[in-house]
């Protein structure tokens, strides 16, 4: 894409979100970038960045009048990009990956399913037609644990579970939106591991490789910029490879 005018990222609070903005405030300087947040305790850098106040939302994404009073509060703007950073693996309340089913809670289960996979199709929804009809690019963080055939490990019931079923939210979302000739380019994109908060208490006993959250926002927009309509419904990693389902 040679210029981006409007850009929507959505949890951009901390993390690579917040990296998002920085670096695509970076590449494209004239576009104007929306950015959302949820928690307010961690939100200051975005706060304090250089966006406009205006163009900076608090909401719950998950909430599917938050998502459709953003798309009406947008309504007069044709998006370029939309990214989709919302994710949850752990939380202070006690959520945590299982290790093994002693470990489920119909709960957890639920909530990590709830916040990992209807923020997409909830975007999708409200915004289709809010998309650049010449080319636009609708994309969503997931995780190469969602993968089903890459399962080795068994473990982490609810964080597997939400990013397989969000892997085929964004499969069908490719394929409405294909009908729709849209030229919209979906794609569910993991991200590697990176050093943010969703993933400080295991990256010590990782073997990947680590990077931090701006050289992985630099890696996915890289590479989703080399992608065509064609590609649209991949599941890709951030170093290019396309991963099975």
């Amino acid at each position: 894409m040679d210029t981006a005018k409007n850009i929507l990222i959505v949890g951009a609070g901390h993390g690579i979100g917040l990296s998002f903005v920085t670096h695509l405030s970076q590449l494209y300087p004239h576009a104007q970038i929306f950015a959302t947040y949820r928690n307010r305790d961690k939100a200051n850098p975005l706060l304090n960045s250089q966006l406009k106040r205006e163009h900076i939302f608090n909401i719950d994404p998950t909430v599917d009048e938050h998502i459709k009073k953003l798309a009406t509060d947008l309504a007069d703007i044709k998006l370029d990009i939309i990214i989709n950073c919302v994710g949850l693996l752990h939380n202070k309340e006690g959520l945590a990956p299982e290790k093994s089913l002693k470990d489920f809670s119909t709960d957890n289960f639920l909530e990590v399913m709830r916040v990992n996979t209807v923020v997409t199709p909830l975007l999708a929804k409200y915004f289709h037609k809010k998309l650049n009809p010449t080319k636009s690019y609708f994309v969503t963080l997931s995780a190469k644990v969602g993968s089903i055939e890459d399962n080795r490990m068994g473990g982490w019931y609810a964080y597997r579970a939400s990013k397989s079923a969000l892997n085929m939210v964004i499969k069908n979302i490719a394929i409405e939106f294909q009908r729709k000739r849209n030229n919209c380019v979906v794609l569910a994109i993991h991200p590697g591991t990176t050093k943010t908060d969703l993933s400080a208490p295991f990256i010590e006993r990782t073997n990947y490789i680590l990077h931090t959250p701006d050289e992985t926002a630099q890696n996915i927009v890289s590479l989703f910029h080399k992608m065509k309509v064609d590609d649209s419904g991949k599941f890709i990693s951030w170093n290019g490879d396309e991963l099975p389902w």
